[in-house]
């Protein structure tokens, strides 16, 4: 991949992050039962409330603390006292520091621990992002599947490996009939896969198709980013993922380069915002570089 093309993937992807905001006003949205939709400016956050407390997934970036916890206070002058982080990027587990000194307990499967513990290169951004401090770091983990009763609600959490990173987790609220699934979906936008923290092309595959598994027609889906979902629109998503990748596939086996691939536009018949070359780029390069995904490092 040259030079040129990563510089221009990697200055999409900053952009495209950095607008956070634009992909939602920032306010609570019940879902039903226990649990509401915070669109906040990094990412979308669910809320869950008990008697006792709340429970967040994800907890945007540590800029993000005031603008979450004053909607929070708001609406339910109630303490923290859990946060499922699901995956380690800074945009839904910066507001991990200031949690935890708060009192919650940061829940996250074994991976986004081991990334977060230690400074992490990402590819995508050609930056090095330094390791968080220890409180940030999940202080509950669990391999492949946690279930966590909080409150009135079952709260189930699902590991999908090598998925838009190696410690992906869906949570099902099975009471509210709420999933939330990361960044494995971005809705309305094509999906950054980081193959330096262990992400796939496979795994996001997998990811979906497990997402598809946990839903039914009335299921709230809530991604990464983009407005909530539907069963029948997450479906469509996969769909994409699954064409994008064949026609890669097939270009490669014809012993295609990534320009030529590039310039045939395999990702641009759909009615997606972002960049569909950096998804195709990820794509290609999870196809041809040696072992496709990074490994996980070794927690200090």
């Amino acid at each position: 991949m040259s030079g040129k093309i990563m510089r221009g993937l990697a200055a999409g992807l900053l952009a495209l992050l950095a607008a956070g905001a634009a992909w939602g006003d920032v306010g609570l949205t019940p879902l039903g039962g226990d649990a509401a939709l915070l669109a906040g400016s990094s990412c979308n956050v669910v809320v869950v409330r008990s008697d006792a407390g709340l429970l967040l997934i994800d907890d945007q970036r540590a800029r993000d603390y005031a603008e979450t916890r004053g909607l929070l206070d708001a609406n339910y002058h109630l303490p923290v006292t859990e946060v499922i982080n699901t995956h380690w990027h800074l945009d839904h587990a910066g507001g991990n520091e200031a949690f935890a000194t708060a009192g919650a307990t940061i829940v996250a499967q074994d991976n986004v621990r081991a990334r977060l513990s230690q400074p992490q290169y990402m590819t995508a951004y050609a930056r090095l992002i330094p390791a968080s401090a220890a409180i940030a770091w999940p202080g509950k983990t669990y391999r492949d599947g946690l279930t966590i009763r909080f409150g009135q609600e079952e709260v189930r959490l699902v590991h999908i490996a090598n998925a838009h990173t190696d410690g992906d987790t869906l949570v099902k609220l099975e009471r509210a009939n709420v999933l939330h699934m990361g960044d494995v979906y971005f809705n309305g936008l094509y999906p950054f896969i980081d193959l330096s923290s262990g992400g796939s092309i496979q795994g996001m595959i997998r990811a979906v198709e497990a997402g598809l598994r946990l839903s039914d027609a009335n299921t709230r889906i809530v991604p990464g980013h983009g407005a909530v979902a539907r069963r029948a629109e997450l479906m469509a998503y996969r769909d994409m993922l699954v064409a994008v990748d064949r026609d890669v596939r097939g270009q490669i086996s014809r012993g295609h380069d990534l320009a030529t691939i590039l310039a045939s536009h395999p990702a641009t018949g759909y009615a997606l915002e972002g960049d569909a070359d950096r998804m195709v780029a990820a794509i290609y390069a999870n196809h041809t570089l040696p072992g496709g995904a990074a490994p996980v490092p070794a927690e200090p």
